[in-house]
């Protein structure tokens, strides 16, 4: 397989059995390189972490429950260093190619299992998300994106970076593997009425106004109930997003400390930067924030237990150029943050998929109750339905 879009991460092969029967019998898998799989090392985007990995003698749990469903392994793929950005740059390993617009950036961090997806190189991309790592690139590289319900999935023999926002997710070119890989990892089937949607008018006024009409209109199609609602929360958006980047620089430095501290000089200047900023939070800012996050997330469970599901924008603004400059980068992560920041703080599952009637790179997404990542599923197939 020649990878034109650096998707994969240059392994030599490895000889990675699956069932020959299963519910994913025919799809390809491509791993991010945070999950250990046996025959290969895990570099977590890092040369330093590819130095001291070694190769795995054994293979994540999630990922070996694939492998049995009958998913079929292509390789592991490239992603922003330690899993700790949104754009998809690398400077170990190279940016992988966005196939759908290559002078856009492919987003991250699970950049190359998006890129391998919508390359054609695999059917389901296994990744992860702590700020919308599995989200956002779905979302520029017009794919389904599945972050899971915090906790639903196991997340052994994973490389972490914030523990409490982390989950393993996925991406698919279509609704139908994704349902596919939601029963073959026990996702709970749900029987509920069909829920209504709920339209939260301070979250959508932070996009383009004739893209969120679309949105909007696009929602009303399908014949569901749309309502609509002044905001989710009683906590700002802005107060939100910066709860979860407080509590998220603090995981990210505990989980990275070791590094740092023995190689400083292996660590894009970047990355450390932000590791720095979360070595440097102190106590007092750490609690107000998980306080902030503890009322949003009573909040969140009041609202959502009325069979209610959030439709939300999934990024906040059309994604750069991938040679654009670093304020660029950071005015679009920040900017996306604000919208992606919530199911972190909830633990809530969101789905993510592309509005197809839309002008543009339109991606919409479901956010609802914890567990209900299956209605979730039962509501995209409405909305998309022709």
């Amino acid at each position: 397989m020649r990878d034109l879009w650096n998707a994969f991460m240059p392994y030599p092969d490895a000889d990675v059995g699956h069932a020959a029967i299963g519910p994913l019998s025919g799809l390809r898998l491509a791993v991010k390189d945070l999950f250990d799989v046996a025959g290969y090392p895990t570099a977590a985007g890092n040369a330093a972490v590819l130095a001291a990995s070694g190769i795995k003698t054994s293979t994540a749990p999630l990922v070996q429950t694939l492998l049995d469903a009958g998913a079929c392994f292509v390789g592991k793929t490239n992603t922003d260093e330690l899993a700790y950005s949104l754009i998809g740059g690398n400077i170990h390993f190279g940016m992988p190619i966005n196939p759908r617009d290559p002078h856009l950036i492919p987003g991250g961090s699970s950049s190359g299992s998006a890129v391998a997806v919508a390359a054609g190189f695999a059917d389901i991309g296994l990744g992860t998300d702590t700020s919308g790592s599995i989200r956002l690139p779905a979302a520029v590289n017009g794919l389904i994106g599945w972050r899971p319900t915090h906790g639903s999935l196991d997340d052994r023999a994973l490389r972490p970076l914030a523990p409490s926002f982390d989950v393993p997710g996925f991406v698919t070119r279509s609704l139908e593997p994704m349902a596919a890989l939601m029963s073959a990892v026990g996702m709970p089937a749900v029987n509920d009425p069909p829920p209504s949607i709920l339209v939260p008018e301070d979250i959508f006024a932070t996009i383009d106004g004739a893209v969120a009409d679309e949105m909007i209109a696009s929602l009303r199609s399908a014949g569901m109930p749309v309502r609509r609602t002044n905001a989710i929360a009683s906590v700002s958006l802005s107060d939100l997003a910066l709860a979860f980047i407080t509590i998220l620089q603090r995981e990210a430095w505990e989980s990275n400390r070791t590094l740092f501290e023995r190689s400083p000089e292996a660590i894009a200047p970047d990355i450390a930067a932000r590791l720095l900023s979360g070595s440097r939070l102190d106590d007092e800012e750490v609690r107000e924030a998980g306080s902030i996050r503890e009322l949003f997330s009573a909040e969140i469970d009041a609202l959502l237990r009325e069979s209610v599901v959030v439709a939300l924008p999934t990024l906040a603004m059309n994604p750069p150029r991938r040679d654009a400059e670093p304020e660029s980068f950071a005015a679009f992560r920040s900017a996306c943050i604000k919208l992606l920041c919530l199911s972190g703080l909830g633990g809530c599952p969101q789905l993510a998929f592309p509005i197809v009637n839309c002008a543009g790179n339109v991606s919409l997404s479901l956010f609802g109750a914890r567990s209900a990542d299956r209605m979730l599923m039962n509501v995209a197939r409405q909305l998309t339905a022709e």
